[in-house]
């Protein structure tokens, strides 16, 4: 398993949080912890399974920004 932080722009509430929450888990992230506070998402996923501009990109459908 692989640990990353990622830069999210454009989470203004606990619902936004949850949006990028389900979206990840949908895809198979095995645990996400997003902050719209600290605009920052931390996710533990498999680079087996998922890779990290799969994630970037469905962060972007959900309607945020990854911030590189």
């Amino acid at each position: 398993m692989k640990k990353e932080v990622l830069n999210v722009s454009g989470m203004s509430c606990g619902h936004c949080e949850k949006a990028v929450i389900m979206a990840l888990e949908d895809i198979g992230v095995a645990e996400v912890i997003a902050s719209s506070t600290e605009q920052k998402v931390e996710i533990t996923f498999d680079p087996a399974k998922l890779t990290l501009e799969t994630i970037e990109k469905e962060i972007a459908e959900a309607g945020y920004i990854v911030i590189k």
